[in-house]
């Protein structure tokens, strides 16, 4: 009796074995990008790009506004953003 247990267990370890690697196979496999959509996605970088940029940018003026408002460096935070070119 427990070989034929032994051999269900065997069984149901290779089936889901199998069912996992045709889901990380199908997973891992990705279409490739249209050869029409090259402008769209260079364009979505460069729109990216911009907003990462933009949000450093309010990084900065938000650890600016909040060094201003503790006080602890009220004369070296406004040199520091005015020698980083920040608007006052």
């Amino acid at each position: 009796m427990s070989v034929f247990i032994f051999i269900i267990v065997i069984v149901g370890l290779v089936t889901c074995g199998e069912v996992v690697s045709k889901a990380l196979d199908h997973r891992t496999a990705r279409p490739a990008i249209d050869p029409g959509r090259d402008v769209e996605v260079s364009q979505l970088r460069e729109q990216v790009e911009s907003l990462a940029s933009e949000v450093a940018r309010l990084t900065e003026e938000q650890r600016f506004m909040t060094r201003l408002l503790e006080g602890s460096g009220s004369g070296s935070a406004v040199s520091e953003r005015d020698e980083a070119g920040g608007r006052t």
